[in-house]
């Protein structure tokens, strides 16, 4: 083991990099789940340009695996195939996230698990439903600092929390609004 590797206590991390039909996607994991998954350079409104057609596979892992001590990353290349084109992954078990992402028990974490395992597929909720899922119904700006910070995206689903009104609200700081659209399209969510 090199080390370069970063530390978690379930073990080193490893990077990985995913071709989408969205664009790369960047992944670190350690033995025991992801700690991060997003887009891998500067993808914006002005940049966005889906490629539905697009196989996911695997581009690139920093250190190389027997596929045994990252076996979360083969659940999550797993899962993003099964999401750009089956499109119906209910069933697609989804990847491990490691718990050291977050402060168990802070508001912050219960936010993303509260997403990540109440609102499936095709399905949205407004910022202030999950801030009352969560226990504290006033909480709609701490909901939005959460999704902000979400280091899992897409399996946990920010682009599925919109406004109270329908409306989709600022993905990435207002910089992948198209993407968001695009998602939340390619869900059924909207026509």
């Amino acid at each position: 083991m090199s080390s370069k590797m970063r530390q978690c206590p379930y073990g080193p991390t490893n990077t990985f990099t995913f071709q989408t039909p969205i664009g790369h996607m960047a992944m670190t994991c350690c033995p025991k789940g992801l700690h991060t998954l997003g887009m891998a350079g500067e993808i914006t409104d002005e940049n966005f340009s889906p490629k539905p057609s697009l196989d996911v596979c695997l581009l690139s892992q920093l250190y190389q695996d027997n596929g045994y001590m990252y076996k979360p990353a083969n659940q999550c290349l797993q899962w993003l195939q099964s999401y750009f084109h089956n499109k119906d992954n209910h069933d697609i078990v989804k990847p491990n996230i490691c718990q050291h992402i977050g402060k168990e028990g802070s508001f912050r974490y219960k936010v993303w698990f509260t997403l990540l395992n109440e609102i499936p597929f095709g399905k949205t909720i407004s910022y202030k439903c999950l801030a009352e899922l969560c226990g504290n119904a006033k909480a709609c700006r701490a909901v939005g600092q959460a999704m902000s910070n979400n280091p899992v995206s897409f399996v946990i689903p920010c682009h599925r929390v919109i406004q109270e009104n329908g409306g989709l609200g600022n993905y990435s700081h207002g910089t992948r609004n198209k993407m968001k659209e695009w998602l939340l399209r390619h869900e059924g969510v909207l026509r």
